[in-house]
């Protein structure tokens, strides 16, 4: 990066406008033309712009410490791998204090990137959009890499928000953009694993099967236990999800195998309750319910338990045990008080319909199409199409056929944006 586009982007890191920063030293328009690489200011000029940057000159000169850029990717590396929050936590301080002390230095844009790949495994501490929207702004003046690092971090933005069509998208980016381009293995082993975690929230079975494959060879071959666990997590649910039960089951033990011989807790939970799952699809409900109980009794967390106690109460409704039902949407609504704000409202939304099923609330259809609204905006078409469907039965139920009608065409109509078809001839 120039001086210019280097002034710009710190500007914009401390949120200073262009008219601002140019007040009593030169006009914004010359400014600007000073950022966009231009023209070339004078001494007198450029000192008297670092000073309001409280840059000083000497930066320009100043050789980077010994934790030069290299050394950080590698440091980065180790991060990503092991998944480890403390690690993150210094990668990121040592960074900041590198960014701090040379805030013109050439490689700013990949370190800006790296920090903000490490501030996405922090983010219950940290905010991120406005760094984002900064680097956004510099597309143009970045290099394969580092655009490979920008679309992956926006594209682990979307999914954290639920937004996997357009996480899917950003992952399909980057590999067009790689094409003919040759990053480490390492990178393309975690393109490969968060593509295909994004691309199982899609329901993109398939293809989620193929993607993380591609990341198991890797994490096999450089003996990362855990990220092989996590590969087989989503191996297992693409497989089971695309109805192939027995090759599903058989990957989840598999997983539970690992996890005992290296006597590890962390997935317990995780594979309990996956085999809970497999063994309901199977109709074998007192095995499916005991790995459920299994999988609550090894989850600490709200955020991990709500996703079991609402399998629980479907698995009883499904049963036609309502009271049992009843008991776990209490729990359900009562957990959910305690979880994070990013998952918060998706639970909110499917206690509340169950709860309009189960307490036989007269109101239907202003709690369901709440509901409907909100996966709708998530782009999360499989439950907008399970829900109206139910929704349409308990109507025709209770001879309310013009409103059930209506119901099922829209449930027809979130299948087929599922299916990602636009008539049903292509289906």
């Amino acid at each position: 990066m120039n001086l210019g586009q280097l002034i710009k982007l710190e500007r914009q890191r401390q949120n200073i406008k262009q008219e601002a920063l140019a007040l009593g030293i030169c006009v914004p328009s010359y400014l600007s033309r000073i950022e966009n690489g231009l023209v070339i200011p004078s001494e007198d000029i450029k000192h008297l712009i670092l000073m309001r940057l409280n840059i000083s000159a000497d930066t320009l000169t100043k050789r980077p410490n010994e934790e030069n850029t290299t050394q950080f990717k590698i440091r980065f590396k180790q991060v990503i791998n092991s998944r480890d929050k403390e690690l993150a936590k210094q990668l990121l301080v040592d960074i900041h204090l590198h960014i701090t002390e040379h805030p013109l230095e050439a490689d700013r844009l990949t370190l800006l990137l790296l920090e903000a790949r490490l501030m996405l495994m922090l983010p219950e501490e940290l905010e991120i959009q406005r760094n984002i929207n900064i680097l956004v702004d510099f597309k143009k003046e970045m290099t394969i890499e580092q655009l490979f690092y920008l679309y992956t971090i926006q594209g682990i933005i979307a999914y954290q928000d639920n937004q996997f069509s357009q996480a899917s998208h950003f992952f399909k980016e980057v590999f067009q953009l790689i094409k003919g381009y040759r990053m480490e293995d390492w990178e393309m082993a975690e393109l490969h694993y968060i593509s295909g975690l994004s691309l199982l929230s899609e329901s993109r079975y398939i293809l989620a099967i193929d993607y993380v494959k591609e990341a198991i060879f890797y994490f096999n071959q450089e003996i990362l236990i855990d990220r092989s666990i996590e590969c087989l997590m989503i191996l297992g649910i693409a497989q089971k999800n695309s109805g192939v039960l027995k090759d599903a089951l058989a990957t989840f033990e598999k997983a539970k195998d690992i996890n005992l011989k290296i006597e590890s807790s962390e997935f317990n939970g995780m594979i309990e309750h996956n085999l809970g799952s497999c063994y309901s699809l199977q109709l074998q409900s007192d095995q499916a319910l005991q790995h459920f109980f299994n999988a609550l009794d090894s989850k600490h967390n709200p955020e991990d338990k709500i996703v079991t106690i609402l399998s629980i109460l479907k698995e009883y409704h499904k049963n036609g045990d309502l009271q049992n039902a009843l008991v776990w949407l209490e729990k359900g609504l009562e957990t959910v008080q305690y979880v994070g704000d990013s998952k918060k409202d998706l639970y909110t939304n499917h206690f509340s319909v169950y709860g309009a099923i189960l307490l036989e609330n007269q109101v239907l259809i202003p709690i369901f199409k709440k509901s409907l609204d909100y996966f709708e905006g998530k782009q999360d078409y499989k439950h907008c199409m399970i829900y109206c469907n139910v929704l349409a039965k308990r109507l025709a139920e209770t001879k309310q056929y013009k409103q059930a009608s209506i119901y099922y065409e829209l449930g027809f109509h979130y299948h087929l944006k599922q299916s990602k078809v636009f008539s049903w001839e292509e289906l």
